[in-house]
């Protein structure tokens, strides 16, 4: 019988953003292994996207949208959540001082019912629960939690207990990734919570073997920090990609800001950016900036003066502006149109938080990367390790210190720019082959059944 992998992520919901990419990619690696994929999403993920039917991703991947809950990691104890203390399997806190309990109580309590701790935890427990009933694994089977941290290790105990209450349960082998920085630059006592919360559920699932992973080395550093024993692997992304299609001779070297922008990928710092490059660089035709923007809201990212080159259009439309040197694309798009559009990029840039960065992956830099593309990146997070890390061989961008020293980088990188795209492409071989999906679950210690079907059919 075929091993089967079932995949968990409450945060799919979209076929933009990078969680149903994340388990699209899982998903090929596990069936280049011999196992058959299933994938449990977000309920509301086939009304929200008419599409998605039609989307090449998917083809053979069975979807099971469930979750009725979403973002987990909104109570952590790490830097994303705003947890004070330590909660047990129900959600009920039970770390810290009686002050700090009371405190965290009311917090609570000021939540919505459906966003509450409890709730939250019980809803997505429901769904584990289900799911573990319909998929009946076997010894060979394996699972996933795609998105995990110290809530969802919370709302898996939970849920594995009441399983147990109900019957016997037979062994189970779950790996969970961590993506999600602990801390930021020093260790907090909201992170020391955060490792004896994530050690205590693990310990209450007894007889079950549990894996934790994370997709950065750092990030299993700061979890070796506070106690938690994970494994580094490789960020999967996709090796599917045209020739690069940027031409500098007619509308200058494209600099492409990948994914809707947000607060802790620059959002509030493109407009400074913008007007400080406009007349030297976009109007004088050096480079053209490429960007996606929301269908509303978007005019305090944009100078007055750029406005009129980001009039509306069509979803995943671009509009190159010439004049203006802008192109723009509005709203979410496809996965082929994504794609296409990095395919087009002269130079990557990322105005990322340092502090949300330091720990984390970025797939979009991966997918940068992976194309042979030039990038530009913050100082003291995971991005710029990886592009030092590329150093030996050549450079493959440029690190810098505040945003201001952009304008000051793009005045030198036409002397260059050759050069390390050159090397760029070199590097790239390297991100294919230890960025896939297939090696990601081989380093999760997930067994290469294909390879064992072929040597005892020979």
């Amino acid at each position: 019988m075929t091993p089967r992998i079932l995949f968990l992520d409450d945060n799919v919901r979209d076929i933009g953003g990078h969680y149903l990419e994340l388990a699209s990619l899982l998903a090929d690696g596990a069936r280049q292994l011999g196992y058959q994929p299933r994938l449990v999403t977000h309920a509301s993920l086939p009304q929200r996207n008419p599409q998605l039917v039609g989307d090449s991703r998917l083809e053979h991947l069975e979807i099971e949208p469930r979750f009725e809950v979403r973002r987990m990691e909104n109570w952590s104890l790490g830097v994303d959540g705003p947890s004070m203390v330590q909660r047990d399997s129900r959600g009920i806190p039970i770390g810290g001082s009686l002050f700090r309990r009371i405190r965290q109580s009311v917090d609570d309590l000021l939540c919505r019912p459906s966003r509450r701790p409890r709730a939250m935890l019980e809803a997505w427990s429901s769904v584990f629960i289900d799911s573990i009933r319909r998929f009946g694994p076997l010894p060979h089977d394996r699972i996933v939690i795609n998105t995990g941290g110290d809530f969802q290790i919370l709302a898996l105990a939970h849920a594995i207990q009441t399983l147990e209450r109900e019957g016997k349960l037979a062994p189970m082998t779950i790996h969970v990734l961590f993506h999600f920085a602990v801390f930021e630059s020093t260790v907090t006592e909201r992170a020391i919570a955060f490792g004896r919360q994530v050690n205590a559920a693990v310990e209450a699932i007894k007889g079950h073997r549990i894996h934790l992973h994370a997709t950065t080395e750092s990030l299993c550093q700061q979890l070796a920090t506070v106690g938690v024993n994970a494994t580094a692997i490789p960020y999967p992304t996709r090796n599917e990609h045209l020739a690069s299609t940027s031409s500098s001779s007619t509308a200058g070297t494209k600099i492409l800001l990948a994914g809707m922008p947000r607060a802790e990928k620059g959002r509030d710092l493109i407009r400074d950016l913008l007007e400080s490059i406009e007349t030297p660089y976009l109007r004088a035709g050096r480079f053209t900036w490429s960007m996606q923007l929301p269908e509303k809201r978007w005019q305090r990212m944009i100078p007055p003066s750029l406005q009129p080159a980001c009039i509306s259009l069509a979803s995943g439309q671009a509009d190159p502006d010439t004049s203006a040197g802008m192109e723009i694309l509005r709203g979410n798009l496809t996965s082929e149109a994504y794609h296409g559009w990095l395919d087009t990029a002269g130079i990557g840039l990322f105005l990322y938080d340092a502090d949300r960065y330091v720990a984390r992956c970025s797939g979009v830099l991966l997918e940068m990367m992976i194309r042979g593309v030039p990038v530009m990146v913050p100082d003291g997070c995971w991005l710029a390790d990886q592009v030092r890390a590329a150093e030996p061989t050549g450079a493959i961008g440029w690190i810098y210190q505040s945003v201001d020293q952009i304008p000051q980088l793009l005045s030198t990188v036409d002397e260059t720019l050759a050069e390390v795209t050159a090397n760029c492409r070199q590097h790239a071989k390297h991100i294919a082959a230890y960025h896939s999906g297939e090696n990601t679950l081989l380093k999760m210690g997930i067994v290469d059944h294909a390879s064992s079907s072929v040597r005892l059919a020979g």
